[in-house]
């Protein structure tokens, strides 16, 4: 069998061709540097990054510090990249978190509108919507029989929410349904994520529709205005607000007055309507 002679090239000559000389070709001018192989090494001219022309021998020289250099060059560029993601992510994620209820409320105002719910109207499926702690539905439920008895529809959510509909959807449909919203402010309202959300919602939609003057707050627990909500404080200008009688303000204050006062609160809706439209 005839025996295959395998010859390797002793030099290259590399004359009258330029070289780029930049961290692109970094690999390329490793192996000439050490392959042995270009004889000509000085009369090969390089051309660096900034332009500039120097003799490939002289560069080669100075290749060590160089690969140093395009290796510090890398990782500026990988953390530059990392800063400006992490800067955008952060502005981002702070402008999410300070608006993230009127996000909320839009993104479900339209999930809403695309299950072909009924739209919005100047006639209201309810007088009130009440939003109250789970804890205090006993006294909620004496609050329903009173009202409804003076004719007053109030949307209630442990009898009126729909089963099986998140109950963040059912919240907002509430709030839309209703031509007032009452809040039941007592300690364990305060202590419930749920009220705030409530709150919260309330406040997007009044903005949203010009209904500011749709907000009704009842004060139990003899609660000071500072430990309320800071969204509920801001629209407390517009916000009609009437205490639950203490013992200790009795007779002067008694459980009549409160349901007068609650039923005028609940029947300024019906009266501005029956001004704008004399025929009804």
């Amino acid at each position: 069998m005839a025996m295959l002679n395998i010859i390797k090239p002793s030099s290259v000559f590399l004359g009258g061709n330029p070289i780029e000389c930049s961290c692109n070709t970094l690999s390329f001018l490793k192996w000439m540097n050490h392959s042995g192989f270009i004889s000509d090494i000085s009369d090969i001219e390089c051309i660096s990054q900034n332009g500039t022309l120097v003799t490939l021998s002289h560069f080669l020289h100075t290749l060590k510090s160089y690969e140093i250099s395009c290796q510090t060059k890398l990782w500026i560029t990988v953390a530059s990249c990392i800063t400006s993601f992490t800067i955008v992510a952060l502005i981002f994620g702070t402008v999410y978190y300070r608006y993230r209820f009127a996000f909320e409320y839009f993104f479900l105002r339209v999930k809403i509108k695309l299950r072909h719910y009924q739209p919005l109207s100047d006639d209201f499926n309810y007088d009130a919507f009440i939003s109250y702690s789970h804890k205090d539905i006993p006294w909620v439920k004496t609050l329903h029989d009173k009202l409804d008895s003076k004719g007053f529809s109030l949307c209630l959510y442990h009898k009126d929410f729909q089963g099986g509909m998140p109950i963040a959807e059912c919240i907002v449909e509430a709030i839309n349904s209703s031509r007032k919203v009452v809040f039941v402010i007592t300690d364990d309202f305060l202590e419930s994520s749920w009220g705030t959300y409530e709150i919260e919602m309330t406040k997007m939609h009044a903005f949203r529709e010009g209904r500011e003057s749709m907000v009704v707050v009842i004060l139990k627990d003899d609660i000071k205005k500072d430990k309320l909500p800071k969204a509920l404080r801001e629209i407390w200008y517009k916000v009609v607000c009437i205490v639950w009688p203490s013992d200790s303000e009795a007779p002067y204050n008694s459980e009549e007055m409160f349901y007068e006062n609650l039923s005028k609160a609940l029947s300024d809706g019906r009266m501005r309507i029956s001004d704008d439209n004399p025929s009804m």
